[in-house]
């Protein structure tokens, strides 16, 4: 058996250190939004849920300027986890359930398989097994389970199995009502449970140390809902033992609970108060309030079976104050959580209003060259794929003469005319832009050249006849039109240079007309 040795606290706070680093010095938002993720996944591991939370929102909050869906996925579930460890339930369900959405709005497959696995995780922790058993199997039955298979999906395929044997071994056990609800789950629960041992066997295999004791774990409720005792203490013991090298309190200490369980099924009673009493110790040290309150219940539920009802009292009466203290805590603790969203809302706000504006042109209100180039960007790989579009540069005949003659004033009003009109009068999927000066581009989606040519020419029509009278009587305003098809054969500099050299031979022969490309590229028909 293949050992791996767990990363202590202080090499994850290194690695917390790390990444931080790493999101100064990146300037790729796609890059930092990720490194945020990864911050926040390792600032829960240390305890940290503020510090969590601040990077979740930033990765959320980045994920959202980069207009990338399975990013926001990624982004929604980080934020939902954060937020479950701070036990604010209502915040994380809201999270998964717009991750759930923005993954069946983008077919993302993959994305709704991390929905799925790490809702189940979110419902395990709160001691909903058979929900989460049901989260599971939907997944099972659903062409999202595929994904899972995915070379990028290695670790999600490992939570997925330990997910599957932790839930429903302790639905199982539980014996709760609606359990006849899970066909396909339980018959799934001996597969996965042999992958289970197979990873515990070659464990250089798995993906991430952490995931030998989360497998240690599954296998140990494995046994135990087998009634196969000494192999649930074989687990056990060694959860125990790699837990206590790691230096997290909060693994250690769940670790110490899980086999005072054990050792509970066993009749080893001694043993089973001395592994709940060192866990809430433990947790205490931690301040980790939840789990102390739920290893005292466990220690209470001893007693009783061991007849010492004073001290199940005593501790069960600890449970009670304990619980009124967490509440306290909770809306301190939410306060400060609540601060932290709001601020990231309102950078959100400012972030996404500063995008906006970097992508309009001030003077006509419309897009601008960075938003066109944005546009084609995305249409290069739609026409790589078989869609077809054409780029139009269209550009003022003599508007210099209009800012010669009438003034800058009147030409700022010929512009935003013009532009108005050109959002007007193309179609909803199309775009239109400036392109700079007195030139924009007009982006037709899904047509040929031929057809583009005509649209382009009741353009041309439309601003011919606009009434100038009210800026300067007598004033007339024609375009020139060139236009060249985006259909994957080229890159995006070639196909806005045959455009432009179009508008160029569109001057040359007289202005006021609608010219298309020359040299058609191989395969395109006029």
């Amino acid at each position: 058996m293949t050992q791996m040795t767990s990363p202590s606290t202080a090499t994850l706070q290194g690695e917390l250190q790390t990444l931080k680093r790493q999101i100064e010095s990146s300037s790729d938002p796609s890059a930092q939004a990720l490194l945020h993720r990864d911050a926040a996944y390792v600032a829960l591991d240390i305890g940290e849920p503020v510090v969590a939370l601040a990077h979740a929102l930033a990765c959320l909050e980045l994920a959202r300027l980069c207009h990338d869906l399975p990013l926001q996925i990624k982004a929604h579930v980080a934020v939902a986890l954060v937020q479950a460890e701070a036990y604010d339930d209502l915040g994380a369900a809201k999270h998964f359930r717009h991750a759930e959405h923005l993954a069946e709005e983008s077919k993302d497959d993959r994305g709704a398989a991390l929905v799925a696995v790490n809702a189940s995780h979110y419902h395990m922790e709160r001691g909903e097994y058979l929900t989460a058993a049901i989260t599971l199997q939907a997944l099972l039955n659903s062409s999202s389970f595929y994904a899972l298979s995915r070379p990028d999906s290695c670790e999600l395929l490992e939570a997925f199995y330990i997910n599957v044997v932790v839930s429903t071994t302790e639905a199982l056990m539980l014996k709760t009502e609606h359990i006849g609800e899970l066909p396909r789950i339980g018959h799934y629960l001996t597969e996965a449970a042999q992958e289970l041992h197979a990873l515990n066997a070659h464990r250089g295999n798995l993906t991430s140390p952490w995931c030998v004791m989360n497998v240690l774990d599954a296998l140990t409720r494995y046994a135990l809902w087998q009634n196969d005792l000494p192999t649930a203490r074989q687990f056990a013991d060694e959860f125990v033992a790699l837990s206590k090298n790691t230096g997290s309190i909060v693994i250690y200490g769940r670790a110490l609970l899980n086999r005072g369980r054990v050792k509970a099924r066993l009749h080893s009673w001694e043993e089973a108060i001395q592994d709940a009493e060192t866990a809430i110790a433990q947790f205490e040290t931690g301040r980790h309030d939840l789990w102390a309150i739920r290893a005292r219940e466990t220690l209470a539920q001893v007693y009783a079976q061991t007849l010492r009802f004073r001290e199940a009292f005593e501790t069960q009466r600890e449970v009670t104050q304990q619980v009124e203290l967490l509440y306290r805590q909770f809306h301190q603790q939410q306060a400060l959580l609540g601060q932290i969203t709001q601020r990231a809302k309102e950078a959100e706000v400012r972030a996404v209003t500063f995008a906006e504006a970097a992508l309009q042109d001030s003077l006509t209100g419309i897009p601008n060259r960075a938003h066109a180039m944005q546009v084609l960007a995305d249409l290069q790989g739609r026409a790589q794929r078989g869609e077809t579009s054409v780029v139009t540069l269209m550009d003022l005949d003599h508007f210099k003469q209009v800012n010669d003659t009438s003034g800058h004033a009147a030409g700022d009003v010929v512009l935003t005319r013009v532009a108005q009109t050109l959002r007007t009068e193309v179609h909803p999927v199309d775009s239109v832009a400036r392109f700079g000066g007195e030139e924009f581009v007009v982006i037709l989606r899904g047509v040929t050249l031929a057809e583009a040519a005509d649209k382009c020419e009741r353009l041309r029509r439309v601003l011919n006849n606009l009434n100038w009278d009210d800026i300067v009587p007598g004033l007339k305003i024609s375009a020139s039109f060139g236009l060249a098809v985006l259909d994957g054969h080229r890159d995006l500099k070639e196909t806005l240079h045959a455009a432009d050299k179009a508008l160029y031979h569109a001057k040359a022969s007289g202005r006021n007309v609608v010219q298309i490309e020359r040299h058609l590229p191989a395969g395109v028909l006029d």
